[in-house]
């Protein structure tokens, strides 16, 4: 049974589905969404769509974790502060998606609000959407594990193996803990999983980057990735 995480989909539904035709999940796997699943890209809506279905699909394996953005759109009475930033990094276009399919941003919140977790372990990993600064995870503060960017490039959490989001880099991350050294990732090659540390996903989709998956299978891992692009091909 293996675990699939995908990074930041960021709106954009068919580098979402092109995705999932590569990482193909099988019954049995579980597969995990690290959040940030609207704004930026053109199609919030249809991601929306997609990420319903495969709830209904995969049951009690769909995990959902809550992302900063969900976390905007979820919070009521948002800061001031809060509200700008999610202006400046793409809330108009999630409110243009919906608007386009005669809906509302708004109208997700009951079913976002009904699956959003804060984080997800495993057998041999587990995951949250940002960061995390210490163990066991729920220890971590809500800031942490929701919106820290500097908590995973410090290169200082040395505990149990987390997978993370949030931070767009041009190519996955391994980052061990030891403060200095860190090591990139490339899709398609297994790799022994590491037992600590964190390794971070988010390859920019929504910023012209690419959309990817991490393919946990026991002690051994594989990365999948498409092109942010993919959604031109495949409208």
């Amino acid at each position: 049974m293996r675990t699939i995480l995908i990074g930041d989909v960021h709106g954009c539904s068919a580098a979402l589905e092109g995705l999932l035709d590569r990482a193909a999940p099988q019954p049995g796997d579980t597969l995990v969404l690290l959040g940030d699943l609207f704004d930026r890209g053109p199609d919030s809506w249809g991601v929306f769509q997609t990420v319903q279905r495969l709830a209904e699909t995969w049951g009690e394996r769909f995990v959902l974790l809550r992302g900063n953005h969900e976390d905007y759109l979820l919070t009521e009475n948002l800061p001031l502060g809060r509200l700008m930033v999610w202006n400046r990094v793409g809330r108009g276009e999630t409110v243009k998606s919906f608007r386009a399919h005669g809906g509302r941003m708004e109208d997700s919140i009951p079913w976002l609000r009904a699956h959003c977790r804060l984080w997800w372990q495993g057998e041999r990993l587990q995951a949250v959407h940002a960061a995390v600064r210490q163990e066991p995870v729920e220890l971590n503060d809500r800031e942490t594990l929701l919106h820290s960017h500097t908590a995973t490039l410090t290169n200082s959490y040395a505990g149990r193996l987390t997978v993370v989001g949030h931070i767009a880099l041009p190519y996955a991350k391994y980052f061990p803990g030891n403060g200095e050294e860190t090591r990139p990732l490339q899709p398609g090659e297994w790799l022994p999983l590491p037992e600590r540390g964190v390794i971070c996903i988010d390859t920019g989709c929504g910023k012209g980057g690419w959309l990817t998956a991490m393919i946990a299978d026991g002690a051994q891992f594989r990365l999948e990735s498409v092109p942010e692009s993919e959604r031109r091909s495949r409208q």
